[in-house]
């Protein structure tokens, strides 16, 4: 079996070590650490040396942070990114956009491995989409201008956060539906989706309906009914029709 090629970026030794005893210890049949470095400028000069597959990257470093090293390669490569993190979960969701995945230090061996099954499977197929959609994010500073992947059957659309309209529950699965006319069928549940899209833009206001604010015309207090752009037509839980009025009403 080929073995993936991998690559440790992180400015603390402690922690290239740990990632390195873990792959040794657990997963030295599927994984080789061809590289570990300690700085953005190293990890350049490795990735055009040696042509990593996967790279741990930490994403607090001196000098130049891990999400500026995707910025040498633009989106032209051929490589999956981990990113490695302290930060707390809440700060995640922005990792999301660009990596095959996360990983909370201290890094758990566990996670470590579904993160390599995970690579396994995707092979790179979807990595460009990822980083583009980044570096595209990385310009915006307002929310509505950002652009999310959305995960369908087989791979990754691409829509403008402020596209959606609204999000509806299917069991396992979530709809999608877009000023465009479009509707997409995603692999994650709602709270998955909530959890990515911007809070002060998106309001839950049922257990099966996720509505981007601006597009609100009209609120029905006792049919319990938002009425949408485009004619779509969503419920509020009792529950949350305060929360949603003071909302409103801060409009």
């Amino acid at each position: 079996m080929v073995k993936i090629r991998a690559l440790v970026v992180d400015d603390e030794p402690d922690s290239r070590e740990s990632i390195k005893l873990m792959i040794t210890r657990f997963y030295d049949d599927e994984v080789e650490i061809i590289d570990s470095v300690s700085s953005v400028k190293e990890a350049v000069r490795s990735i055009n040396s040696l042509k990593p597959d996967l790279i741990f990257l930490d994403v607090e470093m001196p000098n130049e942070n891990g999400f500026q090293l995707l910025k040498y390669f633009g989106v032209n490569y051929n490589f999956e990114v981990v990113f490695i993190t302290a930060f707390h979960e809440y700060a995640l969701n922005a990792f999301r956009y660009a990596a095959l995945d996360y990983l909370l230090k201290p890094v758990d061996y566990k996670q470590l491995g579904e993160t390599i099954q995970r690579f396994k499977k995707n092979k790179n197929r979807f990595s460009n989409l990822r980083i583009e959609t980044y570096l595209s994010n990385l310009g915006h500073e307002v929310d509505v201008n950002k652009k999310i992947l959305l995960p369908i059957k087989n791979g990754y659309n691409i829509v403008k956060i402020n596209s959606i309209i609204f999000c509806k529950a299917d069991i396992n699965y979530s709809r999608v539906y877009t000023l465009e006319g479009d509707s997409y069928t995603l692999t994650c549940t709602l709270k998955n989706l909530e959890e990515r899209l911007p809070h002060n833009i998106f309001f839950r206001s049922h257990k099966s309906f996720l509505v981007n604010m601006n597009y609100i015309k009209k609120f029905d207090r006792n049919k319990g009914l938002i009425y949408l752009e485009k004619g779509k037509v969503v419920e509020v839980a009792t529950r949350r029709i305060g929360e949603l009025e003071k909302i409103l009403n801060a409009i």
